[in-house]
């Protein structure tokens, strides 16, 4: 059988008809595409290609038998020559089929992309042979596999633009979330961030019967360093007293700037414990906040008095706790201040005793 002047036996399989042979070869010349065939040589010398390559390159498959007039491989564009190479001898290599795209360089025209599906051809001693493979024009495909391939790039650009602004808008909404709820000055919560928490401990409190302990401060002769020293070292003082407040903090407890001079400390804990913690803390806050500011007439002593009230024994919710903590933190600054005022000596001065007697049973730090 001769195809393209071509006998059977130049593609290796004998000198009689096959009609199978045939069939392929009617098929494949109705496709957009070749069939090929060609040695394992330095030159990979060609012994069938069908007549498909003429439809898509404009050469002559004669042109390619025995590379009469040219080889494969300069049809091929330069651009993608290393590619086919890698490709084939990967396959090779693997013993399996190789599947790569390329460009063919036609005779009159723009290149086309094809897709070639190939393999060896090994003798019964296991050595190489022959090439073989077929060749579909994709060109059209191309266009589209290479749109679907942008339209997947620009998504995925999009899609990770769209994560970008998403994480800015989350930075931001966490940046202003921390504003509206954080001292500017000292970073520290705020009476707003303040109020909330208290809620929440209260509520969690009344939930499982813990206690909630709240400690009002108010620095003593913060105004004096002011009105000495102007508002630049009150801020840097107010600074500093809240760096202190923090090394007090355990992870559960929280403390806030309420605003000028005034701190909340708050934590929850034990019933039978609430009210021993609470002046222990408190006279940690009176010890760590006794600060000394150099001035130009002498060091002005910088110190605090604190308001100690418990939930739910002495209130019996977040409000009457806090004016309770509030009202505690004035008793002891109407008695001299530096010191910490219980629920006690308000009791005390319920009953009439005297201010001496008041004064000597409230906790001070000297």
């Amino acid at each position: 059988m001769k195809h393209d002047g071509v006998s059977a036996s130049a593609v290796g399989q004998g000198g009689h008809h096959d009609e199978r042979l045939d069939a392929l070869l009617s098929i494949t010349g109705r496709m957009d595409g070749y069939l090929y065939r060609c040695r394992n040589d330095q030159s990979y010398t060609m012994l069938y290609i069908s007549d498909g390559i003429f439809t898509v390159s404009g050469y002559r498959p004669s042109d390619f038998i025995h590379n009469a007039v040219r080889d494969y491989v300069s049809a091929i564009h330069p651009d993608d020559l290393a590619a086919v190479y890698a490709a084939v001898d990967n396959a090779l290599e693997a013993r399996c089929n190789w599947n790569v795209d390329y460009r063919i360089v036609p005779r009159v025209g723009e290149p086309l992309w094809v897709r070639e599906i190939g393999g060896g051809v090994w003798d019964e001693a296991g050595e190489l042979e022959f090439l073989e493979g077929f060749v579909v024009d994709i060109s059209d495909r191309k266009v589209v596999e290479d749109l679907n391939a942008q339209l997947l790039l620009d998504l995925k650009a999009a899609n990770e633009e769209l994560s970008v602004q998403k994480r800015e808008i989350e930075l931001a909404k966490q940046q202003s979330d921390h504003s509206a709820n954080h001292d500017l000055l000292t970073d520290l919560p705020n009476r707003r961030a303040f109020h909330n928490e208290l809620k929440s401990v209260i509520g969690r409190c009344a939930a499982t019967g813990d206690a909630a302990g709240l400690l009002f401060i108010d620095l003593d002769r913060f105004k004096e360093v002011n009105d000495t020293l102007g508002h630049e070292a009150g801020d840097a003082l107010l600074q500093r007293v809240s760096d202190k407040l923090r090394t007090i903090l355990r992870s559960a407890d929280f403390v806030a700037r309420l605003g000028g001079d005034e701190f909340a400390f708050l934590f929850s804990g034990k019933p039978d414990q609430a009210r021993e913690k609470a002046v222990r803390v408190a006279e940690r806050v009176l010890e760590r906040l006794r600060i000394k500011v150099p001035a130009p007439n002498g060091d002005i002593q910088v110190g605090c008095t604190v308001g100690v009230a418990i939930y739910p024994t002495e209130a019996a919710d977040p409000d009457a706790l806090v004016a309770l903590a509030d009202r505690l933190m004035y008793v002891g600054k109407k008695e001299g201040r530096g010191r910490l005022v219980t629920s006690d000596q308000l009791a005390l001065e319920r009953s009439g005793a005297s201010g001496g007697q008041s004064s000597r049973r409230q906790r001070r730090i000297a």
